[in-house]
């Protein structure tokens, strides 16, 4: 690594240890629905980011499945999508994320709990969990950058 690429990882940890008090009050929910993938992955992009700078703890982000997005996370959709379960589940053990599935879309597509992760959690209709999680203070993830 160069002297400047050097320089600037100090620089990013300097600023991400001056910021952590803030982020780990912020209190935040992202909803994957259709097309929702992108976001996902920019969230548990930055969130490993955090665990490869030693980043405090913070809030977890609240990640609600629903939609044809949520198929990626059932026994069906594992092996296509092994990477994603296995960073969601990564980052829910470090207490990074809190991911809650809809019960009425697992029904509707005739979903299981059985066919779900043990770290999804559900949730009886998403947006009434989404607007729970508002009256309590959360907001959309917006993105923290690293």
């Amino acid at each position: 690594m160069n002297r400047t690429a050097v320089m600037h990882r100090i620089a990013s940890l300097c600023l991400l240890l001056w910021m952590a008090p803030a982020l780990a009050d912020e209190r935040t929910y992202l909803e994957i629905s259709p097309d929702g993938r992108d976001d996902l992955e920019a969230l548990f992009t930055t969130l490993e980011g955090y665990l490869d700078q030693g980043i405090p703890a913070i809030e977890p982000v609240i990640v609600i499945l629903h939609g044809t997005e949520a198929t990626a996370f059932t026994r069906l959709g594992y092996a296509r999508n092994r990477e994603l379960v296995d960073r969601a589940a990564m980052l829910d053990a470090y207490r990074l994320i809190d991911v809650r599935m809809c019960q009425t879309w697992m029904t509707n597509n005739g979903i299981e709990a059985g066919d779900i992760p043990a770290f999804i959690e559900t949730v009886p209709f998403a947006p009434e969990e989404i607007r729970r999680l508002e009256a309590e203070g959360y907001t959309p993830y917006g993105g923290l950058d690293i």
